[in-house]
């Protein structure tokens, strides 16, 4: 029916104003999405603006799954922050800090890091495996990261053995675009 919804609104050209709570339906169904949160607009960004580069902690946490670490910035220029965070630090993209000294809330996408990178990559990690659950197309991955039991990796399933198995520690990379230091939680 989305399907359905979206081909009658491209063939009449006409504005539709479909309101949901599914997220995964609007990012099917719409060309421009309003992210509300009480009642004023967070964020109107298309579907992979909004889900690519969300512009606060409540957008990202809003729009899709999403790792997140606490932490404080404590070395900034105009595109790469350090953010030290429990365990370590966090080579970041500065979306809402400006200063060092900042509380923020560092945001990285499950599928944009990497087990065991093959190109050098801004922050790599050891992580450890707590749970391994296979969906068919992808195996998702829980690792102890940094101070967070609940780092999850969306893993695509291939030939490639990746020896995702439970209580191994592996390397884990992404790069800085990816990780967006954004307001506090």
């Amino acid at each position: 029916m989305q399907y359905e919804i979206k081909h009658i609104h491209e063939s009449i050209g006409v504005t539709v104003v479909y309101v949901t709570h599914d997220q995964g339906e609007a990012l099917t169904m719409s060309n421009r999405i309003a992210v509300f949160n009480d009642g004023k607009v967070q964020q109107l960004s298309s579907p992979d603006q909004l889900y690519e580069k969300p512009v606060n902690s409540f957008v990202a946490e809003f729009i899709g799954e999403n790792n997140t670490f606490a932490g404080e910035v404590y070395d900034i220029s105009k595109d790469m922050c350090k953010v030290k965070v429990n365990g370590g630090e966090i080579l970041a993209n500065p979306i809402s800090v400006k200063t060092k000294g900042e509380k923020t809330t560092v945001s990285i996408r499950p599928e944009r890091a990497l087990i065991n990178p093959k190109s050098s990559m801004d922050n790599n990690h050891k992580g450890k495996i707590e749970e391994v659950i296979y969906h068919g197309d992808h195996t998702r991955v829980r690792l102890s990261l940094l101070g967070n039991s609940d780092f999850i990796l969306k893993v695509p399933n291939s030939s490639e053995n990746l020896d995702i198995k439970l209580g191994n520690t592996i390397n884990i990379g992404w790069n800085s675009q990816d990780a967006r230091a954004l307001d506090p939680k």
